[in-house]
């Protein structure tokens, strides 16, 4: 497969007696500007540094987002990485953006990373204060690819204002910039779980509100869309401008691997990310991992499966994961 390289030592020649070719298992991340982008990638660096076994490592691989992770690691590209339950579903049952791509069931879950809230935010001293002010706006989707992309796409569809508004596709870091420059009115993405990093470092110099749902409206969405769950972002300290808190909604986030992946990588990948110490260290300087954990029960409502390794070692940490969703290749 694609996502497994051969490492040659010394051009060729192995230099030193038990040296074996390794395998690298690429670990696909997420865009600049988002959350997932500087997760993934310390989480790989500490997997490698902590791996016992150097018959393989990881590499840290960019990437589009969930909807782009979700495709490249159900096509064997990337061995492993993070996506959104939407994508899950969309992938395993080949409809939606997968489609095309038909049903695929060669990948498995290994954790549940954290849920996800969705932010629909605009300048503090915009005079956009509910969706219905954004009709005629220039709203910012997301880049396509990204779970972001459609689940910003979700909230104008089924709030009846997509084709009331004029989309931008701009990725994280572009549509920070962007709202500060005012070439947008409003910047829609996913919190990790109520943040972004462009959103929050723009707000140091631009200070911005994140925009409510009414009930009504939180309702619509989460009845239309049975992968979310109503949430409301509390008030962040760290986003200068924010004085309220915003009705939104949830999702969980889960951590994929492609059926070529060997059982004995999978269980000590996750076997070294979910160390509590680890995490602990992770947390530090990538929040995304703080909490890392087997709740599964959205696979249970949906029937997708849960790789038997990572089950393993979930069991180990005294968590059984259910029977019926523990199924190998």
């Amino acid at each position: 497969m694609s996502f497994i390289r051969t490492i040659l030592l010394a051009g060729g020649v192995v230099a030193m007696a038990g040296a074996a070719d390794a395998q690298t298992y690429r670990f696909g991340g997420g865009p600049s500007g988002g959350g997932w982008h500087p997760a993934v990638s310390a989480g790989t660096q500490l997997i490698n540094k902590n791996l016992k076994d150097k018959k393989y490592k990881f590499q840290y691989s960019p990437s589009n987002g969930s909807v782009d992770n979700v495709r490249r690691v159900s096509t064997g590209d990337f061995a492993t990485a993070w996506g959104h339950i939407v994508q899950s579903y969309q992938s395993w049952y080949g409809v939606g953006l997968f489609k095309k791509d038909g049903p695929s069931k060669d990948f498995r879950i290994v954790a549940n990373v954290r849920q996800q809230t969705q932010i629909v935010a605009v300048l503090a001293d915009s005079p956009i204060k509910s969706f219905s002010d954004m009709k005629g706006k220039v709203v910012n989707l997301l880049a396509k690819g990204s779970g972001s992309n459609v689940n910003c796409a979700n909230i104008f569809k089924g709030l009846g204002l997509y084709d009331k508004i004029t989309p931008r596709f701009l990725g994280f870091a572009a549509s920070g910039r962007a709202l500060g420059d005012r070439q947008i009115d409003v910047f829609c993405s996913a919190g990790a779980p109520f943040t972004i990093p462009a959103l929050t470092q723009l707000s140091v110099r631009k200070p911005v509100r994140y925009i409510s749902m009414t009930e009504a409206e939180q309702a619509t969405l989460t009845n239309a869309f049975k992968f979310y769950a109503p949430m409301t972002i509390p008030v962040q300290k760290d986003v200068k401008g924010m004085t309220e808190p915003a009705r939104s909604f949830s999702y969980p986030v889960f951590w994929y691997v492609h059926k070529q992946m060997s059982d004995d990588a999978v269980y000590n990948m996750v076997k070294i990310a979910a160390d509590p110490g680890n995490l602990k260290k992770l947390a530090s300087t990538a929040g995304y991992w703080k909490t890392l954990n087997a709740d599964f029960s959205a696979l249970q409502v949906h029937k997708i499966w849960v790789h038997p390794a990572a089950a393993r070692y979930w069991k180990e940490r005294g968590i059984t994961v259910p029977a019926e969703i523990v199924k190998g290749f």
